[in-house]
Formats: C-alpha cells, structure tokens, sequence
C-alpha cells in the first residue's frame, strides 16, 4: 500500500514549486503580455504552466542570438510561439528573423531544378551585383550588356544571352544572380558549370546514369551553361553532349544562357579536333551557329 502520510509532504513540494515557477514565469513581458491580451484566468495558467515553461526556455537560448551559425538549437531557426485555443494555451513553431531569411532562400533554391555550382552563388542577388549597384559608371560595353539581362528580367521570354568575357571578369557571378532573380520570381531554372557537368557524366558511366545527366537538364526553363569552351573537349563531350543539348533546346524553345571567355566566333576553333578534316569543321561550326540563333551576345570587362 502507498503511505499516504509520506505522498503528502510530495504533492505539497511539487504544488510549491509549480506556483514558484509560475510567479517567476509572468515576470516575463511576453509571457505577461499573452496572458494579458487574452485575458487568461489563474486555472488556465496553471493549466499551461508546461506550455509555458517550454516557451521560456526556448527563447531563453535565443537572447544575443547573433545568426544561425551561433544557434545552440537542433532546428535552427525555428522558435516556439505561445497560442490560445479552445481554452487551452499552446505551442506552435515559427521562424525566427534568421530563420526566415532560412526559409526564403529554401524557396529560391527550390526554384533551381540543377545546380552544380556553390550554394551561394545561386543566392547571389542581382540587385547587390557590382554591375547593377554602378550601372551608371559603367562603360558603354558592360552597359549594354547590363540592359539586356535588366530587359530580359522585366520580360522573361525571346532569346537567351552569350555573354563573354575573360576570367574574372565577373561574367558567371552576374549570370548566376540573374538566374536568382527569375527563380525569386518564381520560374524555374538551373546553372550548370559545363566542365564540372562532364566529369559527373564521366563518373557515372559505372553506374550506368550517365544518360540522367542529360535528363536532367535538358527540358529547364531557363538554364545557364556556365565555363562554354573551359571543358576537355573531345567528340563525345561535342557531339554527343553539347550538340545535343543545343539542338533539343533549339528545337523546344527553351531559353538557354552561356558564359565563356570565348566569342561566339571563336568557338569555331575550339570546337575543331581535326583542323584539315572539312566534316570536322562542319561539326565544330554547328555550335556557333545554333547558340547564334539562341542568343545575343555580350561582351563584359572588369570593373576597373
């Protein structure tokens, strides 16, 4: 049998300590604040004390919160709210100010059907692009290269763009982010840094997954072809790759962007294997001319 005599003295510690933690509990302002709005009688409170209990803690890991890289969470980012329903205070889970900014790149990431490039030059935002932030100090080439993305932006449809330049000069960080603000818009797109694209195709070919490579880039809406020309270039990486995805985006309708460090032109010399092979140079000429009618071209230069 249980003591009855000895359980008392429990029960009466445990109701001490609850009223105690309760008093200490509304010295907090949002506690107080939420208890106030909705008018919250003391059965009620007491009622929620755990409720209540796990909102504080929660947030008391949150105060001098710096970002989510100092988050002591598991789920970072995320902070418990006090809610009243049917009578019964309650927890539900929202985003914090960090959290948010979280939760707006997953949706912008989410828009980005391949990426094979760095995560954050996929969030670079066109707005905060050196080229947009001096447009006005530009020189006339880079300016006109910067009308056409801030046209195509404004109306989504038509050509793609070529755009050329040497290395570093900024070309892929500006195509990227305007690849970042169609997909913050909402339409669907992807970045494919070609060389890179080629190894993993390589890489699959044990696996026999090779061919979902091209799948998966094949039919995206808007899709930038990163470092054209930058590849190991063989018959296979050329006809077979490349030509294919050219044609069936040619074909289809579907916008297609390039950086390079080659102009268009010159992708006849880079693209030819066997120099006095006149089939040779009919195959390597067949990049330029489709990407030619795919797109307008661009040069860019280094913001001195």
């Amino acid at each position: 049998m249980i003591d009855v005599s000895k359980s008392v003295p429990v029960f009466e510690d445990i109701k001490r300590r609850k009223e105690e933690s309760l008093k200490a509990l509304m010295q907090d302002q949002d506690i107080a604040q939420f208890v106030h709005v909705h008018r919250l009688s003391k059965a009620v409170v007491e009622d929620g004390w755990a409720e209540l209990l796990d909102y504080y803690d929660d947030h008391k890991q949150c105060l001098g919160c710096q970002g989510l890289e100092s988050c002591p969470k598991v789920t970072k980012g995320v902070v418990r709210s006090l809610v009243y329903e049917e009578g019964h205070i309650g927890l539900d889970l929202k985003y914090c100010q960090y959290g948010k900014k979280k939760e707006q790149e997953q949706l912008i990431l989410s828009h980005f059907l391949y990426n094979n490039v760095s995560r954050s030059l996929a969030l670079h935002n066109l707005n905060h692009n050196q080229f947009i932030l001096n447009r006005n100090k530009l020189s006339d080439v880079n300016k006109l290269a910067i009308a056409e993305i801030l046209k195509f932006v404004n109306t989504p449809v038509g050509k793609g763009l070529f755009l050329t330049g040497e290395s570093g000069s900024g070309k892929t960080v500006l195509m990227a982010s305007m690849m970042n603000y169609l997909a913050r818009h909402g339409y669907d797109v992807g970045i494919c840094h070609f060389p890179t694209f080629l190894l993993d195709m390589k890489a699959a070919f044990n696996s026999n997954d090779a061919d979902s490579y091209l799948k998966n880039i094949l039919d995206i809406p808007y899709l930038l072809i990163d470092g054209l020309g930058e590849e190991n270039i063989t018959s296979w990486s050329r006809d077979e790759v490349l030509l294919t995805i050219l044609s069936y985006r040619n074909i289809n309708n579907l916008t297609t962007f390039f950086t390079s460090m080659f102009d268009i032109e010159d992708l006849n010399d880079v693209y030819l294997l066997r120099r006095n092979d006149r089939t040779e140079k009919l195959r390597a000429s067949k990049i330029g001319a489709k990407i030619q009618s795919m797109c307008n071209s661009r040069h860019l230069e280094k913001i001195k």
